[in-house]
């Protein structure tokens, strides 16, 4: 388990800002403007690989190629892959790829035994740090991937066939999808000199073999026997989206703030943006504000400018205002957790706990392995004097953790605050079925 970090700089929901974390390797980000981009590029492909199934994306600041696909259905994408792709198409590609591993079941073959033994505590210290608020309230996950993610070394493995299989999966969903698979192609050609893509092997240093040369050949034969129509698909979803403004968005989160100003220093709404990042990460608040009001006037209708100028008002104690922003920003992304948890913090803080505590629960129904949600819960349940069933959100939370000691004490103080007489039904039902859970080791 992580400590709670106090970020003096706020993003989004996202990590370290590339400082205060001494001895981890690795930075992981969760933003919403690259989860729904990434989700947006998955939803052709779901038909063919995994309709039923919730997708969450996060980055890993790391500079190599890379990308790895967890059984919690988690899409790890390192920011080196992002910023040397060329195309929307390539990514897209990658995300084939990686749904493929879960749409062929290699997660549940040779390794997820020494997976669910290792899993745990690097899911906690993704997943598991705190949200710190003190003073003027700063809504952040800090999350780290660092020595405990050298115990997979020795636990995580793939096999060429099951790559292939993995491409294969992803040749199928974009033909289903009528795309071509050239921008699979051209990262794959990249990544023969450089690493290569593998579910579950996270940095580069767990890399073991080059990528066939027959694996790429493979795919140019296809992508030559394509149709026009596919390519010409490919076309328009290029035009369509705003690849330039995501790369700037994921190097405004990974590089240094000096880095990303010396980058973005054209007048361009994307190279605003990544300047008005870059302050904030510096605490330049006002300069900050002034480009992003500028953004904004421009395009009121952009949820993430509005994120950011929420995440401004907060860093100079604006809560009142922030939380307008966000709910602007939720207004126009109803599904973005991220947006919502952060909306959910500065109510909790602001002492609105009915409020929070709904959009607490709507985000653990998307996302019930995320922990932080049911501490905010419990948190906003404790403050509504609900004592039994704040503790049940805590079980909750340490059952994302995969901590099934501290979730029998937090069930076992449930208990006791519960009684059928004085208790509401669905509490005792919760408790019923926590209660069964628990017995049969079930997270």
């Amino acid at each position: 388990m992580l400590p709670r970090f106090l970020l003096g700089t706020l993003l989004t929901i996202f990590g370290s800002l590339g400082a205060g974390l001494t001895g981890w390797s690795q930075t992981l980000i969760l933003d919403e403007e690259f989860n729904q981009f990434a989700q947006r590029l998955t939803v052709p492909l779901r038909p063919t690989l995994v309709p039923q199934r919730q997708v969450h994306f996060v980055l890993v600041n790391d500079p190599d190629i890379n990308a790895f696909v967890t059984p919690e259905n988690l899409i790890y994408l390192h920011t080196g892959l992002i910023a040397q792709a060329r195309s929307v198409a390539a990514l897209q590609g990658v995300l084939a790829h990686e749904l493929g591993h879960l749409a062929a079941g290699h997660l549940t073959t040779r390794d997820l035994m020494q997976q669910q033994a290792l899993w745990p505590a690097l899911t906690g210290a993704i997943l598991g740090a705190g949200v710190a608020m003190a003073g003027a309230p700063q809504a952040a996950v800090a999350m780290a991937l660092g020595g405990q993610a050298l115990g997979l070394q020795n636990a995580l493995g793939f096999s060429r066939s099951q790559e292939n299989e993995a491409d294969q999966q992803a040749v199928k969903a974009l033909h289903h999808a009528g795309l071509s698979i050239a921008g699979m192609t051209e990262l794959f050609n990249t990544l023969r000199t450089q690493t290569q893509l593998s579910f579950n092997a996270p940095p580069a240093w767990l890399v073991t073999h080059p990528l066939p040369q027959e694996r790429l050949s493979r795919l140019q034969t296809i992508m030559q026997e394509e149709s026009p129509l596919k390519q010409q698909a490919l076309a328009r979803q290029e035009q369509a989206a705003d690849w330039a403004r995501i790369q700037a968005k994921v190097a405004a989160l990974a590089l240094s703030p000096a880095a990303v100003l010396r980058r973005y220093t054209g007048p361009t709404a994307v190279a605003r943006y990544a300047r008005a990042l870059a302050m904030l990460r510096q605490g330049q608040v006002t300069p900050a504000r002034a480009l992003l009001t500028t953004l904004h006037a421009e395009a009121p209708n952009d949820p993430y400018y509005l994120e950011a100028l929420a995440q401004a008002a907060v860093m100079t104690n604006e809560l009142p205002q922030a939380t307008q922003y966000y709910r602007k920003a939720l207004a126009l992304v109803p599904q973005g957790l991220l947006l919502r948890f952060q909306l959910a913090e500065l109510l909790r803080a602001q002492q609105q706990p009915a409020e929070a505590a709904s959009h607490y629960r709507a985000i653990t129904q998307a996302w019930p392995r995320w922990s932080e949600p049911w501490e905010g819960l419990g948190r906003t349940l404790g403050q509504l004097k609900r004592l039994g069933a704040s503790h049940l959100a805590f079980t909750e939370a340490a059952l994302a953790r995969e901590d099934l000691a501290a979730a029998k004490q937090s069930l076992a103080l449930a208990r006791t605050y519960l009684k059928p007489a004085d208790s509401k039904s669905d509490d005792l039902a919760w408790l019923e079925s926590l209660t069964l859970r628990l017995q049969t080791n079930q997270p």
